[in-house]
């Protein structure tokens, strides 16, 4: 019995396996298939990374004082405004935002665009330093703004806008002089809230009043609505004026009064 049992065994190991079904087979191809393709695709991809590192497009070459021109950079004579310095140089900035100047030569660029009493003064300056010195371009600009831009004028243009009231102006007269003067004022208007605190102080003490409740997003909408109100006031004022009585003061009959001396009366007209 047992040996029927170990023959039985031996018989089985001696059959031969069966094949895979098609479908099996196919599936077999498909897993392979895609597989050599993922392959494929992440050669290619890091082919092309390559390429790419290799035929990056080089920096920019380094701006020389004929492309700095062709930015049309403005000429600087003097300051009659200190913003006008500032304004200098804010653009002479912006120029240089756009090309590769190396820094050491932006301050000999900017120095060429000077002219009149902004040129006696660079040549004055260099004069003071050491021969062949080469100033960086911040090292310019605060040469340049101790120069034009004093501290004592700006202190006295702070003060000058402080100071600033509508007066006879228009509210758009005042608020022209309002923003021309806040470039100056510094931490006073550094944000809109303070902005719109000062220039409601300095309005007429009427558009004040009528303003008090009156709340605003930003200072540009304060601006419009006391423009506003203004304008409310005037057509009402000249609404008034329209309806009176024509001749109501220069036509009005004079009044005699009478004059008591003594036991006499006599009638005279006001003088």
């Amino acid at each position: 019995m047992q040996m029927g049992d170990n023959h039985n065994n031996e018989n089985h190991e001696a059959l031969p396996q069966q094949p895979p079904s098609l479908a099996q087979a196919v599936a077999a191809l498909i897993a392979d298939r895609n597989e050599q393709t993922e392959l494929i695709r992440q050669l290619v991809q890091a082919q092309a990374n390559v390429g790419r590192g290799r035929h990056a497009p080089p920096p920019p070459a380094e701006t020389n004082y004929v492309g700095f021109l062709t930015t049309q950079p403005p000429l600087f004579h003097k300051a009659d405004d200190p913003l006008e310095a500032d304004a200098w140089i804010r653009t002479i900035e912006d120029k240089f935002s756009i090309l590769n100047c190396a820094e050491m030569d932006k301050a000999a660029f900017a120095s060429q665009q000077l002219r009149g009493h902004a040129k006696i003064w660079w040549v004055n300056h260099k004069a003071l330093l050491p021969a062949g010195t080469r100033l960086t371009w911040e090292e310019f600009v605060a040469a340049f703004k101790a120069h034009h831009i004093p501290t004592s004028l700006m202190r006295r243009k702070m003060a000058e806008f402080l100071s600033l009231k509508q007066g006879n102006n228009t509210v758009l007269q005042y608020a022209q002089t309002f923003n021309l003067l806040s470039q100056y004022s510094g931490f006073h208007v550094d944000t809109d809230e303070k902005k719109q605190d000062c220039f409601r102080r300095g309005l007429g003490t009427k558009l004040q009043d009528k303003l008090a409740l009156t709340t605003c997003n930003n200072f540009t909408e304060l601006v419009n609505k006391a423009i506003t109100q203004e304008d409310a006031t005037l057509a009402h004022k000249a609404d008034k004026k329209r309806k009176a009585p024509a001749g109501s003061s220069s036509n009005a009959p004079q009044r005699y009064k009478l004059i008591q001396t003594g036991n006499q009366q006599s009638s005279s007209r006001p003088p």
